[in-house]
């Protein structure tokens, strides 16, 4: 791609401007910054491109300091384009002065770029105003130092180390300095407190907050909270015996003041991690309330103002300083389980077995209620047959020769005993079979033998009915 010469780029600039500023483009687009500015950005991507790119952004900022225009950040941003543009491209006097006026711009604008609408929402920025002014020192420093002028980057470097502290230093001195200077007692006092070392050290763990929408309220009562009573507020006369020291998910409050015996005691309440990010240069420490009763606000600045904060202000607690931990040693066996290391067959036995039962896969709680269903309904369970004992010694002798097999088979309302015999014996008849009956035991006991028995009783038994312990029969 050959590179364009300036006055292809400014002739293409001007048919741009005046297609932009018709009647009909008007109507549609309205100011042609914004539009410009998006041209710029797309021609800082063309290594080739990027001298037309200053072109838009320099008539971009023609337009931006006329009506329409009243948010002061796009001019601020749009002299930080330049700027780096024309440091990228070695235009360095250029970039000194955009830099330059980007830099006091800064200084006079209110706010955070990144809560201003840019560009018709075109461009945007997460910055606060505090990270855009590191980054516009930081560029002065580069610029500098290119231009071979390096007592002038070290102090644009100095700058920027200020400001980078700015941000999460002591919001109450950094308070106190945009203020006419108190009186040199009390401040004295002050410096006084803070060169002293502490007699005691007590955390506080209790406070109040409150959500006001884009911010929370952190409330401090001196006398309740510190458990001193009147004595806090009493010992407390001025803001600056607080430091309060924010990062974006921490806050830690510390109170120095004088008991009544001379000792000096140092109270701090530590925060950390907030349940959400806030903005540590906007935060805004207030001493309130008569001289018996003070209290401390601090005013935190959402990250998300459209976030409500409710339950506890910290999560979770304070993360613990990673402990250095002796590396374990490599297991030398390989693992098992494996394609190269499958397990053995007495491995597999010692796995555990899923049950047998319908509901074993189920929850635990859904088993435990079908058990409850089951125990509380109104249909009696049918009772289950008492366990046969154990045979004996004497029942579990070999059976004589002449008997091939014993089958016996048992139904709900009797019981079937088949004794198959021996082929070689004769026909078999009753007179064979001898039953005795003993009433007081309950017990019915059946006699086979190969010959008829001599005195033979017979009885009719009746059917046995099912009792809950034990079969009942009795003879007619």
């Amino acid at each position: 791609m050959q590179v364009p010469d300036d006055e292809g780029i400014q002739r293409a600039i001007a048919h741009m401007e005046a297609m932009l500023t018709s009647e009909d483009a008007a109507n549609v687009v309205g100011s042609p910054a914004a539009t410009f500015v998006c041209l710029g950005m797309a021609l800082e991507e063309k290594p080739k491109l990027q001298p037309a790119s200053v072109s838009c952004y320099e008539k971009a900022l023609e337009y931006v300091g006329r009506a329409g225009h009243p948010e002061p950040w796009e001019h601020c941003v749009l002299l930080q384009q330049l700027g780096a543009v024309c440091l990228r491209l070695g235009r360095l006097k250029e970039a000194d002065k955009w830099l330059e006026h980007c830099s006091r711009a800064c200084e006079e604008a209110d706010g955070h770029p990144r809560d201003a609408v840019l560009f018709q929402r075109s461009f945007s920025t997460s910055q606060t105003r505090l990270e855009f002014a590191v980054m516009v020192a930081k560029l002065r420093a580069k610029t500098s130092m290119d231009m071979g002028n390096e007592t002038r980057a070290r102090e644009f470097v100095a700058e920027a180390k200020a400001l980078q502290a700015a941000l999460s230093g002591d919001a109450v001195e950094r308070q106190e300095a945009g203020r006419p200077r108190a009186k040199a007692s009390t401040a004295d006092a002050s410096k006084q407190l803070w060169a002293e070392e502490p007699a005691e050290e007590v955390i506080l763990k209790e406070y109040r907050f409150m959500d006001e929408g884009p911010t929370v309220l952190v409330m401090l009562d001196l006398n309740e909270h510190t458990g001193l009573g009147t004595e806090a507020s009493e010992s407390v006369t001025s803001l600056r015996q607080f430091r309060v020291n924010c990062q974006e998910k921490a806050l830690q409050i510390d109170l120095r003041l004088r008991r009544a015996d001379g000792r000096v005691s140092q109270y701090r309440l530590p925060l950390e991690p907030l349940a959400h990010e806030i903005i540590p240069e906007d935060t805004v420490p207030k001493l309130r309330g008569k001289e018996g009763k003070r209290r401390l606000e601090v005013k935190l600045f959402k990250r998300e103002k459209d976030r409500r904060w409710y339950g506890d202000l910290v999560c979770g607690t304070p993360p613990v300083a990673p402990q250095t931990k002796t590396a374990a040693p490599a297991s030398k066996e390989p693992a098992k389980g494996t394609i190269l290391n499958p397990l053995t067959a007495e491995e597999i036995a010692k796995l555990p077995k899923p049950g047998d039962s319908a509901g074993y896969n189920r929850p635990s709680s859904f088993r435990a209620n079908e058990v409850e269903a089951i125990a509380g309904s109104s249909c009696p369970a049918p009772e289950q047959p008492a366990p046969e004992p154990e045979p004996t010694k004497e029942q579990s002798q070999s059976s004589p020769a002449w008997v091939a097999d014993v089958l016996r088979e048992e139904t709900d309302a009797s019981i079937l005993l088949k004794v198959r015999l021996d082929d070689a014996l004769e026909s078999v008849g009753l007179d064979n079979l001898a039953l005795d009956v003993n009433d007081d035991q309950q017990i019915l006991t059946l006699h086979f033998g190969i010959r008829p028995f001599a005195a033979f009783r017979r009885r009719r038994i009746a059917k046995p009915h099912w009792a809950k312990t034990h079969w009942d029969a009795k003879p007619n």
